[in-house]
């Protein structure tokens, strides 16, 4: 029982699971995974398990398998692929005039 509330904690998650299609708990790591997703994705050179760990999840390989199945991505090709990401972002940009873009001049 929910005392807040007055209504049995069962009663919520059924709810919850009827409405959104999974329990409470699912939704939560779902949730996390999004998290973990974002966090790697803005700082791809933190390690891998402090990452986890800060998403509350559980530094465990099923988090990584679980993380790959939800984003259908190998985990070692996202880090990559934020890294390199990462590399572009730190270069400088140089952007030529207007005028240097087109041809004959």
């Amino acid at each position: 029982m929910v005392p807040s509330l007055g209504i049995p904690e069962d009663c919520l998650d059924f709810s919850f699971e009827l409405i959104r299609g999974m329990t409470p708990a699912e939704a939560l790591f779902e949730h996390r995974l999004n998290r973990l997703f974002a966090a790697l994705s803005a700082q791809p050179r933190q390690g891998l398990r402090s990452a986890i760990v800060a998403c509350g999840l559980s530094a465990s390989r099923n988090v990584v398998g679980r993380f790959e199945q939800a984003f259908g991505i190998d985990m070692s090709l996202f880090l990559l692929t934020c890294r390199r990401a990462a590399e572009d972002r730190e270069l400088p940009r140089h952007r030529p005039e207007e005028q240097a873009l087109i041809l004959g001049h």
